[in-house]
């Protein structure tokens, strides 16, 4: 099925890179128009440029830290003043920093929930009241946000990251509630091991990445991952597609977890 997106506004947080730069490369070639978000300047302008280059006028650079609600602000309005309405948010923006609990101090905590679930919080409601206008009533709008299966199940070391993720399958459940007479549709998505910086074999200097021995442990327990890698962002991204297009128009409120398998 081509052009499912067809004269929708999406914004992608954090989509500068990773799976955020996949959904919105998706999006983009199923017929939608497209604000690409990062804090860093450097990769959201590339990758907004990547994207015009092969369509032009779909997408915008908006360089906006999450749980910032004057940057977001400005984000949505940049947006609106673009492209006009807002159609669909993927709450894509995250981060991870790992330690066990008796080791993780209140900055490090705070951080990790601060960026996963403030973040979704605060980009949802800078785009509600745009979808909330009376003369939408009758159009249906998709939130998608980023749990985890960290957020399902739990992992060592993850606490942190485990609070943030299953507090927004809490606050999916509760926004689905809270505007379905609106028609807007809140889903969530729940990825598990896919292939970016964040689980890339971690060197000595490295902040992100996991060490080899973990990390081929953790491949080793995907069925799906037969030739020695996780899932890739593109698996995530069609997801993501699912539940922002009309093929989704009747579901709200769930989550799917994307996950090689992992946990059946």
């Amino acid at each position: 099925m081509e052009n499912l997106l067809k004269g929708k506004v999406a914004i992608i947080t954090g989509s500068g890179r990773g799976i955020g730069k996949a959904i919105a490369e998706l999006f983009v070639e199923q017929g939608a128009k497209v604000t690409v978000n990062d804090i860093d300047a450097d990769v959201c302008d590339q990758t907004a440029a990547e994207i015009n280059g092969k369509y032009p006028n779909c997408a915008i650079s908006c360089v906006a830290d999450v749980t910032s609600k004057e940057q977001i602000q400005k984000m949505v309005d940049d947006t609106i003043a673009k492209f006009g309405d807002i159609d669909i948010l993927v709450n894509n923006a995250g981060l991870t920093r790992d330690a066990l609990i008796h080791k993780m101090d209140d900055k490090l905590m705070r951080l990790i929930i601060d960026i996963n679930l403030k973040g979704t919080i605060l980009c949802t409601q800078a785009v509600l009241p745009n979808m909330l206008k009376e003369e939408r009533n009758y159009q249906f709008k998709k939130v998608v946000n980023f749990a985890s299966s960290t957020g399902v199940s739990g992992n060592i070391g993850q606490t942190n990251y485990a609070v943030a993720k299953s507090g927004i399958i809490g606050f999916t459940k509760a926004c689905a509630r809270e505007y379905s007479l609106n028609r807007i549709c809140v889903n969530a998505v729940a990825p598990s091991f896919i292939e970016t910086r964040m689980t890339q074999e971690k060197k000595p200097d490295d902040k992100l990445g996991i060490p080899k021995a973990m990390r081929d442990l953790i491949i080793n327990g995907i069925p799906f991952a037969r030739d020695g890698r996780g899932g890739l962002p593109e698996d995530v991204a069609k997801l993501c597609l699912f539940f922002s297009s009309t093929l989704s128009d009747w579901i709200t409120g769930q989550l799917l977890t994307c996950d090689g398998g992992t946990h059946i």
